[in-house]
């Protein structure tokens, strides 16, 4: 696994309570980015044939450029049909 040390969602929303402008510009993120990004994570998941099952804020970090990235694959489960 990469080194990720961008801090995980929980971290960031505990410490500055939500992302403004300010924060979202330093991270190169934004609203709309951030979700696409989570939403296309999962959709890879789902299209490998993988329920992440225990998505929360403290398995999506972030990289040094700002991109989210989902974790903690311990409890998911190959989807079969």
């Amino acid at each position: 696994m990469d080194l990720i040390n961008g801090g995980d969602l929980r971290f960031h929303l505990i410490k500055n309570s939500k992302f403004n402008e300010e924060i979202t510009s330093n991270y190169h993120v934004n609203l709309e980015f951030f979700t696409c990004s989570v939403i296309l994570g999962l959709e890879f998941l789902h299209n490998k044939g993988i329920i992440h099952r225990d998505l929360k804020p403290e398995n999506i970090v972030f990289d040094k450029k700002g991109y989210p990235r989902i974790t903690d694959l311990g409890v998911a489960r190959i989807w079969k049909p």
